[in-house]
């Protein structure tokens, strides 16, 4: 049985030493530059990096305020076009949320973690983040759903003298099925 790691954080940076390094808590080694931060087992006290462990789930946020203030500004954009997209339909969803994650990622834990938690969305986000892939079905009800909007929009709902509208609506349909379909086929769960 694989024991699970537990994150020991690094005190804060005021406690920082003229040489740059960190006093305090055990297993923790920070210099002005970079922030390591070190894991232990429950089997073993052996402290270990955490990127041996690999959590693909560590939010790493902007150093910059500001910048982690912008992050956080597009992740709670793109949340809230993702809860749009739970009551309107053929809105997209789970897009929405895997930016907002992204964006959290950059700029808050709590928030990338709540993203994570979500029970109907967030183990989409999480094999995303992880794998990068879709499964096939969740493909497949994308392009199926995409494509009929897309005909109905170059057909019915742009008038025929707007060229140009037609002609991004549709190139943005085969940027958006080209990328749909580079993405690699995620076969461990076929759920949408």
């Amino acid at each position: 049985m694989i024991p699970s790691p537990l994150v020991r954080s690094c005190p804060p940076r005021d406690s920082l030493t003229a040489g740059g390094e960190s006093v305090g808590e055990q297993g923790c080694s920070r210099s002005r530059e970079t922030t390591e931060h070190r894991v232990s087992t429950a089997t073993d006290n052996q402290l270990t990096p955490v990127s041996a462990v690999h959590d693909a789930h560590l939010a790493h946020p902007a150093e910059n305020r500001v910048v982690r203030v912008a992050w956080g500004a597009l992740g709670t954009a793109s949340l809230a076009f993702g809860l749009i997209g739970v009551v309107v339909p053929g809105w997209p969803t789970t897009i929405f949320l895997i930016i907002a994650a992204a964006a959290y990622a950059r700029s808050s834990q709590r928030m990338y973690d709540r993203i994570l938690a979500n029970p109907v969305f967030g183990p989409h986000v999480r094999r995303f983040r992880e794998t990068g892939g879709m499964p096939m079905r969740a493909k497949v009800i994308a392009l199926a759903l995409m494509w009929p909007f897309v005909a109905f929009s170059l057909v019915f709902a742009i008038p025929g003298a707007m060229h140009w509208a037609q002609a991004l609506v549709l190139v943005l349909a085969l940027v958006g099925s080209a990328y749909i379909l580079s993405r690699p086929t995620d076969r461990g769960d076929d759920a949408v």
